[in-house]
């Protein structure tokens, strides 16, 4: 988290060049929320992200063989979990080559070469041919992207007619305060962050029929809480990995932002289908 940041994409990429390593201690090499069910608080954040990947694996419901475009795939644990669990090929993209080769790196380490592949590319100008995956997901990466119509129109022109979508997405709620809004943009590195009720219709200008928006905001939002309890607890990993000014500095803003999002963000996972 920064909130001094520009979105760029030149400034995403960096921004998860350096954090990716304070996930990881606090959480895994997942870098999206977790998924706790009702009723359930002792779950440990890495094993909450790992069950909110199989959620969305059976969100896209693929099998053996099918080809699956990861939008925004982090250092690549997603898309590894998916292929281990259906069989399927995936290609995961990112904007930053170092987190690329991180994930190439993971998969060799973990059996998964043959299935997943990994580069840095755009989303906004996918480097694939027309009508070549057969289902798309992007989790948590389409709020850093400049436009977001363009983004859904790319995975629209990839995907085989039927090709199945889920979007794991950061929303905003309709009574945050501009205010809210500005600083969820700026500490998230947002270049679009959208109402839950809004998006529906840009997913459907975009080429597909949506199937549901299911509102998980009660089911995640304890990721927050979290990860505080993994800086308090990794306090000193993260001591080592980034120094001193940098635990205070988190501390301090994760407060911030653990504040505001309890107002104004919530979360959802939408999945739908290519006409």
């Amino acid at each position: 988290m920064n909130a001094e940041l520009e979105a760029t994409p030149e400034a995403v990429a960096r921004h998860y060049d350096h954090i990716t390593r304070f996930y990881e201690i606090v959480g895994s090499r997942s870098l999206h929320f977790g998924y706790w069910p009702r009723g359930d608080e002792g779950s440990s954040l890495g094993e909450a992200q790992q069950r909110f990947t199989d959620f969305l694996i059976g969100q896209l419901g693929v099998r053996k063989g099918q080809r699956v475009l990861d939008a925004g795939c982090g250092i690549g644990e997603p898309a590894i979990q998916l292929a281990r669990s259906t069989g399927c090929e995936v290609e995961g993209i990112t904007i930053s080559p170092r987190q690329a080769a991180q994930a190439e790196r993971w998969a060799r380490l973990l059996g998964t070469s043959g299935q997943t592949a990994f580069r840095c590319a755009d989303a906004m100008a996918l480097p694939f041919p027309a009508e070549s995956f057969d289902a798309a997901w992007a989790i948590e990466s389409i709020f850093h992207m400049p436009d977001r119509a363009t983004v859904l129109r790319e995975a629209a022109r990839v995907l085989r007619p039927g090709g199945r979508l889920v979007i794991a997405d950061i929303v905003v709620t309709e009574t945050a305060t501009p205010e809210e809004r500005a600083f969820l943009h700026r500490a998230l590195l947002a270049r679009s962050l959208i109402t839950a009720e809004t998006y529906p219709a840009i997913v459907r200008g975009a080429g597909f029929d949506v199937e549901q928006v299911l509102d998980v905001s009660g089911n995640v939002m304890a990721t927050l809480g979290a990860v505080a309890v993994g800086i308090e607890e990794k306090g000193e990993e993260v001591r080592r990995a980034y120094g001193e000014a940098f635990l205070a500095g988190m501390k301090s803003e994760w407060a911030r932002v653990t504040n505001v999002a309890s107002r104004g963000m919530g979360y959802v996972v939408l999945t739908a289908h290519r006409r």
